[in-house]
């Protein structure tokens, strides 16, 4: 059993009225979801959902993993504060997030809605009711939080890791952008999900970060310490016109030395991001693992690896390369790297709990075959999933 215990009191702010009476987040906890042979055989095979399994005599099975998935329960109360991150500029986010903050105070008027800074300058007379913190303390959204809601699509989902620093609370996404692979929830429905959260029933995905930190010649950590990774973190030639050589190091042994655009490390979550448009695999959220792809080799026989999550890879700018690189993290430029400067990544102790379907396997299907097409023909496009004639697709 998973334990994330935090404490219970909160200092009030005494500098600002807008997080003035803001309680200290409540304990919750992370219990696994233990099913049984019947009930997997009722859901999907075992062998598809990772669930540790009985037998008939109460033996586990051979092959048995343990399962990833948690439930949530909150310990002696119920949540006491909620963050919304919203999408910007988008009216039908903007009325999701009236109508959700209106909803919550009136159906629990005891939770606290906070939103950020700029967002609550825009809605705090609409919304008398919501709170903010000061701006610039983001460290507050730890000391308070006890579930995030995010309005938007898979970029506002990445947004919430970087308001994060340590341990993150859990996260219920709800699909509001363009495509949305990583938010399992539609807004439609957001009361009965929100009541399983507030009432703890709901199920948790933990979805792995990993940390970067950029480091100088002399292997001193740079001024802007780790940074946590969602989907991936690539050291890229960026505005350079020449290839950039780079070479990679596995727990402080060379594995390879390219040349070329650059190069990827990847979560399971960043496996369907830029990873796969560089021809990286799509990797389950349940897989404890790291990915390394290159993009735009020189060399045809660089093929993407998978490796444990345990593992620190280092990429270094290598000090005959043509050009400088620069490093990005999900997206997010993150500074010049040097001849002879690297970044070092492993695998962060506080993953995403993020708030998922019961059922995980038959939902990571539905979304890479409706969301990513996957392996689906150019030729018949009335062709259905199973190989049959669509009736409805045809003339």
């Amino acid at each position: 059993m998973l334990a994330l215990v935090v404490k219970q009191l909160l200092r009030s702010q005494p500098n600002s009225s807008t997080t003035r009476g803001l309680l200290r987040r409540v304990q919750y906890d992370c219990r696994r979801a233990i099913a049984t042979t019947s009930e997997i055989a009722t859901k999907t095979p075992p062998t598809i959902v990772r669930r540790r399994s009985k037998t008939a005599n109460g033996e586990r099975s051979v092959g048995d993993e343990i399962d990833q998935q948690y439930t949530l329960s909150w310990s002696g109360a119920t949540p006491r504060t909620v963050l919304i991150i919203k999408k910007a500029n988008d009216k039908q986010v903007d009325t999701a997030l009236v109508r959700i903050s209106q909803w919550l105070n009136q159906a629990y008027p005891q939770i606290n809605v906070v939103l950020e800074p700029q967002v609550y300058q825009q809605f705090h007379h609409l919304l008398p009711s919501v709170r903010t913190i000061a701006p610039g303390s983001i460290g507050e959204y730890t000391r308070v939080v006890d579930f995030v809601v995010t309005l938007g699509g898979d970029g506002t989902f990445l947004h919430v890791s970087s308001l994060f620093h340590s341990q993150v609370p859990p996260i219920i996404p709800f699909s509001m952008g363009t495509l949305g692979f990583l938010l399992p929830f539609n807004v439609a429905d957001f009361q009965s999900q929100l009541q399983k959260v507030i009432e703890g029933t709901a199920t948790l995905l933990p979805r792995t970060r990993l940390t970067y930190s950029k480091r100088t010649f002399d292997g001193s950590v740079d001024k802007q310490g780790p940074v946590n990774i969602t989907n991936e973190a690539c050291i890229h030639r960026g505005t350079y016109p020449h290839l950039t050589t780079i070479s990679c190091y596995l727990n402080d042994h060379l594995l390879t030395t390219s040349v070329g655009d650059g190069i990827i490390v990847g979560t399971p979550t960043g496996s369907t991001a830029y990873s796969l448009s560089a021809g990286g695999p799509i990797v389950h959220p349940l897989v404890s693992s790291m990915i390394v792809a290159p993009v735009c080799p020189r060399s045809l026989s660089f093929r993407p690896l998978m490796l444990p999550s345990n593992s620190v890879v280092k990429l270094q700018v290598h000090q005959e390369s043509r050009g400088r690189a620069t490093a990005y993290i999900d997206g997010r430029d993150c500074g010049e790297l040097l001849q002879g400067e690297y970044i070092e990544i492993r695998q962060s102790p506080h993953p995403l709990m993020c708030v998922n379907r019961e059922d995980l396997a038959a939902g990571w299907a539905l979304d890479i075959n409706q969301l990513l097409k996957f392996n689906r023909t150019f030729s018949y496009p009335h062709e259905s999933l199973f190989g049959d004639d669509d009736p409805e697709g045809q003339d």
